[in-house]
């Protein structure tokens, strides 16, 4: 699934004196210094306490090394603004980022994860940073020792050389290397690189900036205070601003910037499967004013605007609309998609039954467990009931809607196929790792000897070496789910779009593949063909601190001849779009071009 959209409800993080507590022994810590080693055990929770200023954004990290451990966030009456525990195991880090609305004592804790599998005890550190005032500079033997790093990982695990020959990637590798200067900063660094990492042509690569440069954006960096939506390749904004008159307007230029050139730059730097192109518009979308900042301007106080109206092709010009800070942008962006009609999906699933039309639509919008209640379980429980209900009804015509499905758990999408298919399916050619062990995992979450210990375990417990020297998944690994009872017989629809990706899109190529689905709306974002993805490795590169991930297992779906190209999505069989009104209004043209079908079948 894709992580670097603008996440809008960020919760941010900041202090001044600090004092941890075990029991009844505090612990003094000092912004911008690390901790030494802190240990902690099973039944235990330690807290910090924390003078909070109005406004200002700092970060914290509490780095885990050896235990798997909660972080949380609460004000001073212990009333929680935020639980974390991401999943990264008993190693990494977990973040929370937070700015006060106004200045007071604020709680950290942290605590053992109460699970079997966790430690009993380990070690953790504790790092709070301010927002700097400007960014560090760096020399360029530094940041060549970070280029070189990245790419000797992508190659060495194979990243870019799906789409690419070593040729190719090794091209484009110098020519971007050749753009580094001494005493550039971080930020320059990952405009830099982010070309590189879109060149892989993997949609589950991804880099983000550093910790330095996150903060220093948050603190001082300035916002492009419109939505926008991609359709036809022309960029439209969704929103009026006081009394500028701008939705459902073309967008021209931003300060002097034309929109051809700002959207070569975005397509550069956002990953997708392959050749795909749909994807990228919408994740662009999402990320819009973010890729803007990083890439055009930093701290423009104001913006003049070129719009041209789409029905009369006149120009209109706005000047001296005022930026928005981080916190603005984010209170902005909250009350605009409130009046936008889907959106953002508000359930994981859904099931409407027409008896009229004899018709269901079943809306699956992600295959996350943790979406679920009762994870995979509940998942599966939601699917019986409502194949139950469709069976029970004897539905004719079934829709299934997966155009905002980005993918989740492995194998959930074969749990939905098997109400699709009457017999088991060879799901891939093979799933294949390059290797059980790298050079690099010292710049990764598995920087010591016993994370990496426990990486090469759980590689080992799916995978194999070949004859042929391969790294190969285990006999029976990843197969099918076996075809349920009540499975749907009668005639099948498959929305799609740039958004289904992942597990969405590996679903897709799977009905494409055994079923006669019929595919309706645009070009999936995932690859027909595989992607590489199930398995990541976290890094942080030594010098600029720029973080990403590497997908590391290389699916190959078992194709068949449908005429795909090589490095493209499921291609639907009516390609259908809306209009930016029919948008707007929360209209469903893709629905409704289905709907007619089968009104006329």
């Amino acid at each position: 699934m894709k992580t670097d959209s603008f996440t809008i409800l960020i919760i941010l993080f900041f202090g001044f004196s600090v004092r941890a507590q075990v029991g009844h022994n505090p612990i003094p810590i000092k912004i911008d210094k690390t901790t030494a080693d802190l240990n902690i055990k099973q039944g235990e929770e330690t807290s910090f306490s924390f003078q909070l200023k109005k406004d200002l954004y700092y970060s914290i990290t509490v780095e885990q090394k050896g235990i798997d451990v909660t972080v949380g966030l609460k004000d001073h009456n212990g009333k929680t603004i935020q639980d974390i525990d991401s999943p990264n195991g008993r190693f990494g880090s977990e973040k929370i980022i937070y700015s006060p609305d106004s200045s007071d004592y604020f709680i950290l804790t942290v605590k053992p994860l109460s699970e079997s599998s966790n430690a009993k005890e380990g070690n953790y550190s504790v790092i709070i940073q301010s927002p700097p005032k400007k960014l560090k500079k760096l020399s360029s033997k530094a940041l060549e020792q970070d280029f070189d790093i990245l790419k000797n990982a992508f190659i060495e695990t194979n990243i870019g050389l799906w789409y690419n020959t070593y040729k190719q990637f090794d091209s484009l590798c110098k020519a971007q290397k050749s753009k580094i200067k001494d005493r550039m900063s971080a930020l320059d660094f990952y405009q830099i690189v982010a070309p590189v990492v879109t060149y892989t042509k993997e949609g589950h690569c991804a880099i983000q900036t550093s910790e330095e440069t996150g903060s220093y954006i948050r603190q001082h960096g300035k916002y492009f205070p419109f939505l926008v939506k991609i359709l036809d390749k022309k960029v439209y904004v969704l929103n009026d601003l006081d009394h500028y008159k701008t939705k459902e307007m073309l967008l021209s230029k931003i300060n002097g910037n034309s929109i051809d050139s700002i959207m070569t730059q975005f397509l550069k730097i956002e990953p997708a499967d392959g050749y795909n192109i749909t994807s990228k518009y919408r994740w662009i979308e999402t990320a819009f004013s973010k890729y803007y900042l990083r890439f055009f301007e930093q701290q423009p106080n104001v913006f003049d605007i070129e719009l041209i109206n789409p029905k009369t092709n006149d120009k209109v010009h706005y000047n001296g609309i005022p930026a928005l800070s981080f916190k603005q942008y984010g209170k902005f962006v909250s009350k605009e998609i409130q009046s936008i009609p889907n959106y953002r999906y508000k359930e994981p699933a859904a099931l409407k039954i027409d008896t009229l039309l004899s018709t269901a639509t079943l809306t699956v919008n992600t295959f996350s467990t943790n979406d679920y209640t009762g994870g995979r379980k509940g998942f599966k429980e939601f699917l019986a009931k409502g194949f139950q209900d469709i069976a029970h009804h004897k539905i004719k015509h079934l829709i299934i809607d997966i155009r905002k499905n980005e993918g989740g758990a492995q194998a959930m999408e074969d749990h939905l196929m098997s109400y699709l298919v009457d017999k088991e399916y060879p799901k891939y050619q093979y799933a294949e790792i390059p290797s059980f062990t790298y050079s690099f995992l010292d710049y990764t979450d598995y920087r010591n000897k016993e994370s990496q210990d426990d990486f090469e375990k759980e590689l080992k417990a799916e995978f194999y070496r070949s004859n042929d020297g391969r790294y190969l998944d285990l006999p029976g690994k990843y197969k099918s789910d076996t075809p349920q009872t009540n499975r749907f017989k009668g005639d099948l629809y498959i929305l799609i779009s740039g958004l289904s990706f992942s597990g969405g899109s590996e679903f897709a190529a799977l009905a494409k593949n055994y079923t006669n689905a019929r595919f309706i709306g645009e070009e999936t974002g995932g690859g027909y063909y595989g992607n590489t993805s199930g398995f990541f490795i976290n890094y942080t590169l030594p010098n600029s601190k720029l973080t990403g991930r590497i997908p590391l297992i290389k699916f190959v779906v078992k194709e068949k001849q449908n005429n795909i190209p090589f490095g493209r999505g499921v291609m639907p069989d009516n390609e259908v779009q809306p209009k930016i009104e029919e948008y707007l209004s929360g209209y469903d043209t893709e629905m409704e071009f289905v709907k007619n079908l089968i009104k006329n079948k």
